[in-house]
């Protein structure tokens, strides 16, 4: 009977792989719990004098607030729309109260009127940045 001889290197191999396939990197653990959660509209047309947005994700939504704009807004179980209208054309943003900041909700930005109050045309460019903050935390 001939003995097969297994290459030293598929031997390795097979005891790397499943130590590395157990192994899951998710990254630093961001805020969780409680908090608020900045809103910001990136606009490529600079200042803004208005925006409407809706919001949308797996946790409660508490409240909505915002400085130096109005803020309107109709909230849901899971579903927010929201409308801010600025003292004076400038960074549109928002605040959203939420049980939980580790879950990032969906914004969608579905209207926005210049510094005269004329609807942009295109809403292409236009992007959100969303940034959490715990309760008691800092930004």
């Amino acid at each position: 009977m001939t003995k097969k001889r297994t290459a030293p290197w598929l031997m390795l191999v097979a005891l790397a792989v499943p130590p590395l396939l157990a192994c899951e990197d998710s990254g630093p653990a961001g805020p969780s719990g409680p908090g608020v959660i900045d809103v910001d509209l990136v606009s490529p047309s600079g200042p803004e004098g208005s925006a409407v947005f809706e919001v949308s994700g797996s946790a409660r939504f508490t409240s909505v607030a915002a400085v130096g704009a109005e803020v309107y807004y109709e909230l849901g179980l899971d579903l927010a729309r929201v409308v801010v209208i600025m003292d004076g054309p400038g960074q549109v943003r928002f605040r959203l109260g939420t049980d939980d900041v580790g879950k990032l909700p969906a914004v969608t930005v579905l209207q926005v009127a210049d510094g005269d109050d004329q609807l942009r045309s295109s809403l292409a460019g236009y992007e959100v940045e969303l940034f959490p903050v715990e309760e008691g935390g800092s930004e």
